[in-house]
């Protein structure tokens, strides 16, 4: 009589156990689609950002190499200033190393 109570109480603790595995398998795959969902969103407009940043960019770049074309004095100027200014800045940081 004692085995079968136990033998009860055990396949009742196997079924509550089994019904608690289905609610926490249901419960996970609500996250998931909740977390899926949120990161599709998040893909979604972070591709549109960096669409936006690139075609900014790539007009800028135009501008830039339009500016050049039409004054080559300039941009000539400019680009032996910039190397000069490195050139300086490495010999700067390499005396502040040693």
């Amino acid at each position: 009589m004692a085995d079968m109570k136990l033998d009860h109480d055990i396949n009742a603790q196997i079924e509550e156990f089994r019904n608690q595995i289905g609610k926490l398998s249901a419960d996970l795959v609500k996250r998931i689609d909740s977390a899926s969902e949120r990161a599709d969103e998040a893909l979604s407009s972070t591709k549109a950002k960096v669409t936006h940043i690139a075609d900014h960019a790539r007009a800028e770049g135009r501008n830039v190499v339009q500016a050049a074309r039409e004054n080559p004095t300039a941009t000539s100027s400019i680009l032996v200033a910039t190397a000069l200014l490195g050139l300086f800045a490495d010999l700067v940081i390499g005396k502040l190393t040693d």
